[in-house]
């Protein structure tokens, strides 16, 4: 086996492709760590197939060159953990979440053996720790090598090797769960979805949303709904060219069906005359017009309240994706704040970029709902937006509506609003919405009621 190559059968190391793996992988970790780790570029690329592959068979221990124990060691005991094996369903040929898998692993990996070698209180264990840290850097060899392959011939040596790995994979599988969330609820990755958002591209941003805290429970929140990715809404329209999508009885000629020209002339046109000719129902699908959300981030909504919106944000924006629809969303509080649009055609950094936002918004301030209903409809009226037929608006507060004033925006916009009411009720919004969901739990179902209306 030579020095240049890894650890895998069957990977061409040389491959464009799989050398621009091992490159990724070492960009996001210095983009992560902010420093350059200066690791194996090999071990990298095996990190990232093993996961990637459906049945990744390592080379024998007899192939492995001298100094190279230690990364073939961490290696073997990823294909032989149980925790890999369980993953490979959901990592198997789905790049981002193998890409998210290698990244975290050895990330993690190199942090708590730095961790170990910075603060243990033995010395014999912060020696351990320099040592296979050494041994997954690259030139590692030589009798360095030789004196690694003492280290890890000791039952102190594998028992470390062990403890570091299983923290390491563990925390990884945590973070490549949240990535799969990610995928799964604003990419889809189902029959019929199109194509996925890969975030591959964009995974240093990616992990680092899958690690914050309120965009990971709205991610865990969200996963937990069977339905949210199967529901899409449809509209359409008689049209004589379009279509099959049943038998009707009429008298249009154009749409018959073949057996009532077998019929006797005289009861053909008897039919005919009383619209009981069998015929083909058409239909065209009708074009849906974007999803604008208003969102409250008021003070009375921070907590349990704000988390909830913006799963309702990230299962509209879902919908909106599977649909083929522009996505709208503007927060505000007694202030509106700037309009954040992702188009249908968005690529993943844009998508990105809203989640973050999102994630970072904190509730804070009063509530002048008319105000934000006024913002949008002029947002339509002057072109920001187009086509946007209906505004949702998500909200808890009892402000007092300028009723004149909103219906006229309303009309002049040619749009209608969707009132969902946050434990609590708000007589004047009743009045000038034309659809009013009042929800109290918060939980699955409601979501499901708000972005079925």
């Amino acid at each position: 086996m030579s020095e240049e190559e890894g650890f895998l059968r069957g990977i061409d190391y040389e491959d464009p492709l799989v050398r621009y793996r091992g490159e990724r992988i070492s960009y996001t970790l210095k983009k992560l760590s902010g420093r350059d780790l200066q690791l194996d570029e090999n071990f990298l690329i095996d990190t990232y197939y093993i996961h990637y592959l459906p049945m990744p068979i390592p080379k024998t221990k007899e192939d492995v060159p001298k100094g190279k124990e230690i990364m073939y060691r961490f290696i073997d005991m990823m294909l032989n953990s149980p925790l890999v094996e369980e993953n490979r369903n959901y990592s198997m040929v789905n790049s981002a979440v193998s890409m998210a898998l290698s990244v975290s692993y050895v990330q993690n990996l190199i942090e708590e053996l730095e961790r170990i070698k910075r603060t243990s209180q033995s010395q014999e264990e912060r020696q351990m720790a320099e040592q296979i840290l050494n041994g997954l850097m690259k030139g590692s060899g030589g009798k360095q090598g030789q004196k690694q392959q003492q280290q890890q011939d000791s039952q102190q040596m594998e028992k470390l090797m062990k403890q570091v790995n299983d923290k390491a994979l563990s925390k990884a599988i945590e973070d490549a769960e949240s990535v799969r969330n990610l995928q799964k609820i604003i990419g889809g990755n189902g029959a019929g979805t199109g194509s996925i958002l890969n975030f591959e591209g964009e995974i240093h941003e990616v992990l680092r949303l899958a690690r914050n805290t309120e965009i990971k429970k709205i991610l865990e929140f969200l996963s937990g709904m069977p339905r949210l990715g199967s529901f899409t809404k449809k509209r359409t329209t008689r049209f004589s060219r379009g279509e099959l999508y049943g038998y009707e009885e009429g008298s249009d000629l154009e749409r018959i069906v073949s057996s009532e020209l077998a019929l006797p002339e005289e009861l053909f046109y008897i039919k005919l005359a009383e619209s009981q000719l069998l015929l083909y129902q058409k239909r065209i699908k009708e074009v849906l017009g974007p999803i604008y959300l208003l969102l409250d981030k008021s003070g009375s909504m921070d907590g349990e309240k704000i988390i909830w919106a913006k799963a309702v944000a990230l299962a509209l924006y879902s919908r909106a994706r599977r649909e083929n629809r522009d996505f709208y969303i503007r927060f505000f509080d007694n202030i509106p704040y700037p309009l954040i649009k992702v188009p249908k055609n968005a690529k993943s950094k844009d998508v990105v970029k809203m989640i973050e936002y999102i994630g970072k918004i904190r509730g804070g301030g009063g509530t002048d709902i008319s105000r934000s209903v006024i913002s949008a409809c002029e947002d339509i009226k002057e072109g920001h937006v187009k086509g946007v037929s209906e505004i949702i608006l998500l909200t808890d507060g009892e402000d007092k509506i300028a009723e004149t004033t909103v219906r006229r925006s309303l009309k002049e916009a040619n749009s209608t609003l969707i009132s969902v009411m946050i434990r609590g009720d708000n007589a004047d919004l009743r009045r000038v919405s034309d659809q009013y969901l009042v929800v109290y739990k918060l939980d699955h179902e409601d979501l499901l009621k708000v972005v079925e209306s």
